[in-house]
């Protein structure tokens, strides 16, 4: 009788508890702060390894304006596991909102060392406002910008940068086309837009497969053409692919394409093919790419 006693008083136990997590999310949810501080305190009492609870107590003193015990319950939150990005994140917010812009460049410092990568919601939070223009918090600002896009800064994915930019495309010095080569967001890709004054288009994804150690470039004509580029040589102002082509009547050959920076700027681009596996090459176009003047 007693082992069934202790049981029920122990899930009724839980229970409450799990019933005082409940009503402190639900007032705050109903933005009754104080009335959730209670109720988080009253169940961390008795599930004080709770890091979510922690953090939410964190939440409601913040908006109570409560930001000594703020900080306090972030550390708990913290100290019990909770994830370090959004308790370091949390802190460095209630740290401006006090203008404690030491503890706030700490904080940020401490997030951005273990991966902090809320890049476009710090720049956009209107508690960091007065600081954007502060060097180190600029300087945070960077290394947090390099978690959320390390495309940007790795040497690698910079290589093909000489051929970004808006030109004219010559061919025997006329001019045949236009090409628009633009960065993908985070660095990590580099889109082709080709259009004509004729017929043909066409567009590609340029990329660095960091498991091939390669660069890729996969493109689509409008005349349903198909080449699925793989990097065959690179150096400095150079880049060389290789793909096999299959024409409109079934039969496959390979193809050569080369960009090659010049001293100048203008970028030469090579497109080669051959029907022997690579003995032999014959020019299918060699056009030259000039930025284009506003």
């Amino acid at each position: 009788m007693k082992k069934i006693i202790f049981l029920l008083t122990l899930v009724s136990s839980q229970l409450f508890g799990q019933d005082l997590k409940t009503s402190a999310k639900a007032y705050a949810d109903n933005e009754n702060w104080n009335a959730s501080i209670k109720d988080y305190n009253k169940y961390l009492k008795k599930n004080e390894k709770d890091s979510s609870a922690w953090y939410a107590l964190a939440g409601s003193y913040v908006k109570a304006e409560q930001y000594d015990k703020a900080i306090e319950s972030f550390d708990k939150a913290k100290e019990t596991n909770f994830s370090i990005f959004f308790v370091s994140y949390s802190k460095a917010r209630v740290y401006a909102k006090t203008k404690n812009e030491f503890k706030m460049i700490e904080s940020l410092n401490v997030g951005a060392d273990n991966g902090l990568a809320t890049y476009t919601r710090l720049k956009n939070d209107p508690d960091f406002a007065m600081y954007l223009e502060n060097p180190s918090f600029q300087e945070v600002m960077k290394k947090i910008k390099n978690n959320a896009y390390p495309c940007l800064t790795a040497k690698n994915y910079r290589h093909f940068d000489f051929w970004l930019g808006e030109w004219d495309v010559y061919a025997n010095g006329r001019k045949v086309g236009d090409n628009s080569i633009t960065m993908a967001k985070g660095g990590c890709a580099i889109h082709e837009n080709y259009v004509t004054a004729g017929n043909y288009a066409g567009q590609s994804i340029n990329y660095y497969d960091p498991i091939a150690k390669k660069w890729h470039q996969h493109w689509v004509g409008s005349g349903g053409d198909v080449y699925n580029y793989l990097e065959t040589k690179r150096e400095e102002g150079l880049l060389q692919f290789e793909s096999d082509f299959m024409n409109r009547n079934g039969e496959i050959s390979l193809s050569r394409l080369t960009f090659t920076l010049n001293e100048d700027g203008a970028v030469r681009q090579l497109f080669e093919g051959s029907a022997d596996d690579g003995k032999t090459w014959t020019i299918g176009f060699d056009g030259l790419y000039k930025k284009k003047t506003e």
